[in-house]
């Protein structure tokens, strides 16, 4: 079950999309969150989990989820055609289309625990941290 944020942020998601997204892409390995991705996929949508989950890890979702044509899968070793892939994004971000300055939240090197805890609970989506000259 959802916590009361998860549900508020759920129902943010559904209005956005038009009743539920085609595709989400999951980078925190968080459960919580993984299974916020996958029940805001429309019927047919596909959740694609890029982030490093811990073994032992599990996330729980209703059976029906599935039965609506959702696609769940993980991606190995960024799971793409570099030569393809690479120019693609870099063309996308040259156009606007690719908002990597909302993805990023950049930390000094002296502030990973921070950059860390801000990952675990979900306030970033990707951390980077910068190296001291």
């Amino acid at each position: 079950m959802l916590a009361s944020n998860g549900a508020e942020t759920l129902a943010e998601i559904r209005r956005l999309t038009g009743g539920g997204a085609h595709f989400a892409l999951e980078t925190s390995a968080s459960p919580a969150v993984f299974r916020l991705a996958v029940d805001g996929l429309r019927a047919l949508g596909t959740c694609v989990l890029v982030g490093s989950a811990r073994a032992g890890t599990e996330v729980a979702f209703e059976m029906p989820v599935l039965q609506g044509g959702r696609t769940v899968r993980g991606v190995v070793q960024g799971d793409s055609r570099p030569r393809e892939f690479i120019p693609r994004l870099v063309d996308l971000l040259m156009a606007g289309q690719f908002p990597l300055d909302r993805l990023i939240t950049r930390y000094d090197f002296a502030d990973i625990n921070r950059a860390t805890a801000d990952a675990v609970a979900g306030t970033t989506i990707k951390p980077v941290l910068r190296m001291p000259e």
